[in-house]
């Protein structure tokens, strides 16, 4: 037994963790067991059905339960010191979701993803990811919301987390002023959302922050946290298109944050299990031998094409110099329904691809036919890289128009003018993408004046970030940039603290 508990050989190593974990196991595989009868109460088996994505999520979800029965039974100091954080943040949030609850889904999206994973059917146009997180949501929680109250808990750990490492490295007194940037309007506001980015923006940060504060306090990696770290590096790298720079960034804030994964073995494993890795997770979207990735990438560009092109009529394109590309844009989508929804509704069609939906407006032609199809996207795509500056336009006032949802209003005289004069003031500035961005830039460039290198690559991941979504965003949405928003809120909020603390210490400094 001694021998078997020093784990010398592979075998001995899972057997000794089958022992040492033996509690955790079985109470996950009760529980297991269990979800078995509780799908019943939310899952809907019809011919639309997909038995895959339920094995995929059942097997995912044992694993899952037991790292939660471990946490939970475990009665760790750290585990209980998040939990301790989480529920000071728990205040808060239970006002919120008091108001918004009623609600429901928040979004028509939300409702479309939650009707598809009650019937296993992949909702693909959000990646199968959504669909798999929402299935695995409705297995832990066997109830219609169930999607929402994992969002909601995985709020609260991300923040109980962040705060819990933040007081280690410095002190409570310091380290409560992390709750700062997790009670900002917006993020507030989207707490009772289970779409993707409200979901995919807290993953990044605590992903990000975890890295940072290991570097701070000179931390080694395990095996299990390094597959961990990888694991999520690679759902976030497939679950939103613009992570795809993960692929590159990512390896090297981990060889940064933890310099004895530099030797030359150990850097190699490294890269070869997160290719590995990557490529596993991204087989339920493009197969296992992705050969029709450029045709399923070109319908799921749909939209762009339609966005774009719609509002380059607004700002400035010339329809003479550019009349053989439109007509091929013409088989497809009407010209004049173009025309009409600009003239009609004007910026509004900043805000979503509304040329494909919006009743009056639609403008896809009946009986379309995927010749006309690969010939509308090939007209497109000429007239962008043939008028880059319309194009930089578009994209530009696209961005302005999620840059700036609220403008301050004008008082109109007594208390209440007053007061909503000063909320209209606040909410602009927390729902401002400027500032975040140009502090990003700012950032960037002090972090390599000064060669902090960990935050230098951070940041340049999250211009990246910035980048593909400003030029390929087929909406303006303001959440579409909230991962930026909120790491950059998130950083600046843990550097000041550090800042502050460490103003009156000599010795023992922390550094970020």
């Amino acid at each position: 037994m001694s021998d078997i508990l020093k784990g010398k050989t592979g075998c001995n190593r899972v057997a000794a963790f089958f022992i040492s974990n033996k509690i955790y196991i079985i109470a996950a595989v009760i529980h297991w067991c269990i979800t078995f009868f509780t799908d019943r109460l939310v899952f809907i088996w019809d011919d639309k059905s997909n038995v895959f994505n339920y094995a995929a999520c059942k097997v995912i979800l044992l694993p899952l339960l037991f790292l939660i029965w471990k946490a939970v039974l475990e009665h760790k100091k750290e585990t209980l010191d998040i939990l301790k954080y989480a529920g000071i943040y728990l205040i808060p949030l239970v006002f919120v979701m008091a108001v918004k609850l009623r609600q429901g889904y928040l979004s028509n999206d939300e409702s479309l993803i939650f009707e598809e994973a009650v019937r296993l059917s992949d909702y693909t146009w959000f990646s199968y990811l959504t669909t798999w997180y929402y299935i695995l949501s409705l297995m832990l929680i066997p109830f219609k919301y169930g999607p929402i109250f994992v969002k909601v808990v995985i709020q609260l750990l991300v923040c109980g987390y962040v705060v819990k490492r933040m007081t280690d490295l410095t002190s409570k007194a310091y380290g409560l002023f992390t709750y700062i940037p997790f009670i900002f309007f917006p993020v507030l506001a989207y707490t009772t959302s289970a779409h993707r980015i409200p979901v995919y923006f807290l993953l990044y940060a605590f992903l990000l922050v975890k890295m940072l504060i290991d570097k701070a306090e000179g931390r080694s990696l395990s095996t299990f946290d390094c597959v961990r770290i990888l694991i999520l590096g690679a759902v976030l790298t497939q679950w939103r298109t613009e992570g795809i720079y993960l692929l590159i960034i990512l390896p090297i804030l981990i060889f940064i944050a933890y310099p004895a994964l530099r030797e030359r073995k150990k850097a190699v494993c490294l890269i070869v299990l997160f290719i590995l890795i990557q490529y596993v997770v991204s087989i339920p979207q493009t197969g296992v031998l992705p050969g029709r990735m450029g045709d399923k990438a070109n319908n799921r560009m749909g939209p762009f094409y339609a966005y774009t092109i719609t509002n380059m009529f607004r700002n400035g394109l010339d329809l003479e110099k550019n009349t053989d590309d439109i007509e091929k844009v013409g088989r497809y989508l009407d010209i004049s329904a173009i025309e009409r929804i600009n003239d009609d509704l004007k910026d509004i069609n900043y805000e979503d691809v509304l040329i494909l939906y919006y009743p009056g407006y639609v403008g896809v032609k009946e009986g379309a036919e995927s010749e006309d199809y690969n010939a509308y996207t090939e007209g497109c795509m000429n007239i962008f890289r043939n008028n880059p500056d319309v194009f930089i336009r578009t994209r530009v006032g696209a961005f302005n128009y999620a840059a700036l949802p609220y403008h301050i209003g004008t008082d109109a005289g007594g208390i209440k003018g007053i007061i909503k004069l000063l909320f209209s003031a606040v909410k602009a500035g927390f729902y401002n993408l400027y500032i975040p961005h140009i502090l990003l830039l700012a950032g960037w460039i002090i972090s390599l004046i000064k060669k902090k290198w960990y935050v230098f690559f951070a940041a340049s991941g999250l211009i990246c970030h910035f980048i593909i979504v400003f030029v390929l965003a087929p909406a303006s949405y303001f959440k579409y940039y909230f991962p930026v928003y909120f790491c950059v809120y998130l950083y600046l909020t843990l550097f000041l603290i550090t800042a502050f603390y460490n103003r009156n210490r000599v010795d023992d400094k922390v550094t970020l």
